[in-house]
């Protein structure tokens, strides 16, 4: 890219805790540092200033009255209340968009709130491009191909974080398959290269993540069994209640740890300290705790869904199970747990493949070439 360039990047979920949030503060950050000009635009907040500095990137945020689509299924409620607020939401995004007179809008959304994006195609000057985080199944809803579809015919180009996201893009839109690249995500080397582990009484499995259906983390509990392991989880969300009560009704009150958010420097040491990290997700894009477990070496055991990243390998960088599979995944769990120098093995495997990843600075890097193209 030349020069630098004033951006829009349509986040409506930034503001909430999870891997994208992650994502679009990595990118920005890089961004702003090198130049550019960023504002990020997320979903309303009651009682929150409209706009304000984004202590974490150094961007303007600006907050805009936004109402996710209702998916297939959902109640007539919802539907009804879709209708009614979408008018004047979109007029308003639109409004606030065309003050920031970007010369490019970059969108980290789901499909649930791909009509703002077909309005802004026609209201605001600019190519828009698209950072697709999933695939068909995503944190806020089930499959819907009418969305997914306007989604990405709004886009100039298509920035899919993995190979199988690409490839359900292609398959959404043929027609726009030349439109479609895959940017994976990226590492912070630095980020574990003084962090300590962080030890604790017992040795224990770590979960990582938002505690929602997603992560997969009731299997998890399912599977922790009798192998001796104590199950921290680091992270909070909706599922919470949920799954203390499933710990509780199998006997294992005692050894679950639900520390709820903890900060970046706790999520390093955790990693560098656990046994194993657990990674039972139903479905992924191309999971950052991933990545990061591999970097920090830590023994990995995952359910084998698309969009793992290529270097973790069964039997060589980890160990991957069936996914909704609670025996299997209590099996590896146990298996590496009876095998603790078998399990470091692994971790080291794994921290040397980590070192091919791209760091973010490269990531941010490559989107910019992106950007250059869809400028053209």
């Amino acid at each position: 890219m030349k020069g630098p360039v004033r951006v829009a990047v349509y986040c409506p979920h930034y503001e909430d805790l999870g891997g994208v949030q992650l994502v679009v503060q990595r990118l920005t950050a890089h961004m702003v540092r090198t130049g550019h000009e960023v504002t990020i635009v997320a979903r309303e907040q009651p009682g929150a200033a409209a706009r304000l500095p984004d202590v974490a990137t150094g961007a303007a945020l600006v907050r805009s009255p936004l109402q996710r689509a209702p998916h297939r299924g959902a109640r007539l409620t919802a539907y009804r209340r879709f209708v009614s607020r979408f008018p004047s939401s979109a007029w308003r995004l639109a409004r606030d968009l065309r003050a920031l007179r970007p010369e490019l809008v970059a969108a980290h959304c789901s499909k649930f709130h791909a009509p703002y994006l077909a309005v802004l195609r026609t209201a605001v000057r600019a190519p828009i491009v698209v950072h697709l985080h999933n695939g068909a199944r995503t944190a806020d809803g089930p499959e819907s191909p009418a969305l997914a579809r306007l989604l990405l015919r709004s886009a100039e180009r298509v920035l899919a974080v993995s190979a199988p996201v690409a490839d359900y893009a292609r398959a959404c839109l043929p027609s726009g398959d030349g439109r479609v690249v895959v940017v994976p995500n990226g590492i912070d080397p630095e980020e574990f290269a003084e962090v300590p582990p962080l030890p604790r009484p017992r040795p224990f499995v770590l979960g990582v993540g938002r505690l929602a259906e997603q992560k997969g983390f009731d299997l998890l509990i399912d599977a922790l069994g009798a192998n001796g392991l104590d199950l921290v989880l680091a992270g909070d969300g909706p599922e919470r209640d949920a799954l203390a009560r499933r710990a509780a009704a199998r006997g294992l009150a005692g050894r679950v740890d639900f520390l709820g958010f903890v900060d970046r420097r706790t999520v390093a040491g955790l990693l560098r300290a656990a046994s194993v990290v657990a990674i039972p997700s139903r479905f992924e894009g191309h999971p950052l705790v991933c990545l990061e477990a591999m970097l920090a070496g830590a023994p990995i055991v995952a359910a084998a869904i698309p969009g793992l990243p290529p270097e973790l390998v069964h039997g060589e960088t980890g160990l991957l199970v069936p996914p909704e599979d609670p025996t299997a995944l209590g099996a590896a769990l146990a298996e590496l747990a009876a095998a603790p120098e078998r399990a470091r093995t692994l971790g080291r495997a794994a921290a040397a493949a980590a070192r091919r990843f791209p760091s973010w600075r490269e990531v941010t890097a490559r989107v910019l070439e992106e950007y250059a193209l869809a400028l053209v």
